[in-house]
């Protein structure tokens, strides 16, 4: 389960549009069959501009786009009678070089990003696992936060970098 944003429970003011989200990093949850949560937030850092931000969340969906398209390429070169090594070598080509311009494209935003995970059981409630998801998840709320209140107009863009700069700073330390 992947979560990006909480969306406003306010209606926004009348005369103003609701502001495109923020591409200020992602929360990413996963809960395995036995009650393990592994969380990963991740903070962009807020000097880093808006199109490298939006490179970087490109990258993190490439896998799963770029599978979806050798898929129907494949299919499209089996309906033209094309050699099915050839297919996959061409295939494999571009995959592995799009993936590798996404990557070097993104590196120094991946760098810059501020990471917190955590991980543990959701029968515990206390120690060191909770004590470190507990931070996860109020970092990840003060951000989600912060960009409901911008996209809904209640914030203004000085305010919401305010709040950016303090969560990326407090992921950091």
């Amino acid at each position: 389960m992947e979560q990006r944003f909480t969306p406003s429970q306010h209606g926004h003011p009348a005369g103003t549009a609701r502001r495109a989200r923020p591409s200020w990093g992602y929360l990413s949850r996963s809960v395995s069959r036995y009650g393990v949560v592994s969380s990963e937030l991740v903070i962009y850092s807020p000097d880093v501009s808006e199109s490298d931000r939006r490179w970087a969340e490109a990258s993190r969906s490439y896998g799963a786009v770029a599978a979806g398209v050798a898929l129907l390429a494949w299919i499209g070169f089996a309906a033209a009678g094309i050699s099915p090594l050839v297919a996959i070598l061409v295939i494999a080509g571009v995959a592995v070089l799009v993936g590798l311009l996404l990557a070097r494209r993104t590196r120094a935003v991946r760098r810059g990003a501020a990471r917190v995970s955590a991980c543990g059981s959701l029968l515990l409630a206390y120690g060191p696992d909770h004590d470190a998801q507990r931070r996860l998840d109020a970092l990840a709320e003060t951000m989600q936060h912060a960009s409901a209140s911008y996209r809904a107009g209640e914030l203004d863009q000085q305010g919401f970098e305010r709040i950016w700069r303090a969560t990326y700073a407090h992921a950091q330390a």
